[in-house]
């Protein structure tokens, strides 16, 4: 009777079952030894840096390089404002992500700082938002009580 299914008779498993059975052994067995490597991996990481936790610069407050100073502050005043988002900083100068009205997309803006004049110049793809212009007055505002004009 070749149009009846196969039944399983005395025991025996239809060959579905077995190859499903089959199928899960070897993704319990894959995913075991991707585990194992992951914890191997992190052993040897671990080993390779001694368990020292990475150096840091701790020079004094007052040693730090003034473009290093410019990018905490930028970062400091960009904390403060929940739209404007510092992308990069570059010696004085600054990439920023500024969130579109609709907080759907964000645009990019950049800020520069000229040490001489103590002016901070900055664009936009939108020819200067109001937040821009907000973050560039408080971030003149903050650079003129650190460091006076022609640093």
């Amino acid at each position: 009777m070749p149009d009846q299914p196969h039944t399983a008779e005395d025991g025996e498993v239809p060959p579905t079952a077995r190859r499903r059975a089959t199928k899960v052994a070897t993704n319990v067995a894959k995913t075991i030894a991707v585990g194992a490597l992951a914890v191997g991996a992190f052993a040897l990481l671990g080993r390779r840096g001694g368990g020292q936790p990475p150096a840091t610069d701790e020079a004094p407050e007052r040693e730090r390089a003034p473009e290093a100073e410019f990018a905490a502050i930028v970062r400091e005043v960009a904390s403060g404002r929940g739209d404007i988002k510092v992308a990069s900083v570059n010696g004085f100068a600054a990439e920023l992500r500024i969130r579109s009205r609709s907080r759907r997309s964000y645009g990019q803006a950049h800020v520069h700082y000229d040490a001489e004049t103590g002016h901070v110049g900055a664009g936009d793809m939108y020819g200067g938002t109001a937040r821009l212009r907000g973050f560039v007055r408080e971030l003149e505002e903050r650079l003129g009580e650190v460091w006076p004009v022609g640093v």
